[in-house]
């Protein structure tokens, strides 16, 4: 019954069960069963189609995020630097739109609200739409409190700028709060995510490791739909081979993995680093699910 469930999750979320192991699936069934109080597979299959609840339930016992502050600092950095060096059609008349997708608990948005901050964008010039399938993660974002594992590395000045300690852990300051907004969503129901063409960058960082070529292809679409023109889409860096389209090209930012949306009439040349294999090394949200 697993292969059914399966397929569920790959209708629903875009996950190819290859990239986490059929194992790893099973696991997460069996523990939705038992707190069902269901001892047959079929039964169970049954409910998470039939119950939208129950699928969500399940979507969040598979998606296991695994994700901290400032991961892969470069992007953030990429992301100020094209502010600053204006590659990016965008002026202070108008508030600067982002978004991260998976967003998982919320560190990365976070993140990218803190490096704003630091560049001197004031809270109330920028918005961060940060969307991801897991209702359980998009909770944890919203609550905003933070262990010591969501702080790694050397270069921790940012928790004492950003972040008051609180019962459990550490917050994220109110300015830093306010400038992203949470929302459940998968990146394949449009309804749930921004509108087309309303996106002046997108991260979306390790989620097309855990899809298929088809269904990367479709992923590419929608964000590309997403983007503005001359908008950057920053992926993660076993995903660098896939913008093969010629309406993107790559932006060769030291430690960052970007790619610009063609700005209107222009012809792109097709620029991309090498192909690196496209493998699960490492999680950050499951497909858009895991998105969204």
């Amino acid at each position: 019954m697993t292969e059914e469930i399966e397929s569920l999750l790959k209708e629903t979320m875009g996950l190819d069960a290859a990239t986490i192991g059929s194992a790893a699936i099973a696991r997460a069934v069996r523990a939705r069963q038992a707190a069902c109080g269901l001892e047959d597979a079929a039964a169970y299959a049954a409910l998470a189609r039939e119950s939208a609840a129950e699928l969500q339930e399940l979507i969040d016992a598979v998606v296991v995020p695994e994700t901290w502050f400032f991961r892969d600092r470069g992007a953030f950095n990429a992301m100020v630097q094209l502010l600053r060096d204006g590659a990016l059609e965008w002026s202070f008349g108008r508030k600067l739109r982002l978004l991260s997708l998976p967003c998982s608990t919320g560190e990365e948005p976070y993140s990218m609200a803190m490096a704003l901050l630091d560049a001197g964008f004031a809270p109330d010039s920028f918005l961060i739409e940060a969307v991801d399938v897991s209702a359980r993660s998009i909770a944890l974002a919203q609550r905003a409190v933070y262990g010591r594992n969501a702080f790694r590395g050397a270069d921790l000045a940012f928790r004492d700028r950003h972040f008051e300690a609180v019962p459990g852990g550490f917050r994220p300051s109110e300015a830093a709060r306010r400038s992203v907004r949470f929302s459940r969503g998968n990146v394949f129901e449009a309804a749930t995510l921004p509108g087309n063409a309303s996106q002046d960058i997108v991260f979306c960082r390790n989620l097309l490791i855990y899809f298929d070529r088809p269904t990367q292809e479709a992923t590419l679409q929608t964000l590309h739909r997403l983007l503005l023109p001359g908008g950057f889409l920053f992926l993660g860096p076993s995903e660098t081979a896939l913008p093969s389209r010629r309406d993107f090209t790559w932006a060769k930012l030291p430690m960052a993995f970007a790619f610009r949306k063609a700005p209107p009439g222009a012809v792109l040349p097709l620029a991309r680093p090498a192909a690196r294999p496209v493998a699960a090394a490492g999680r950050a949200a499951v497909p858009v699910p895991r998105p969204a």
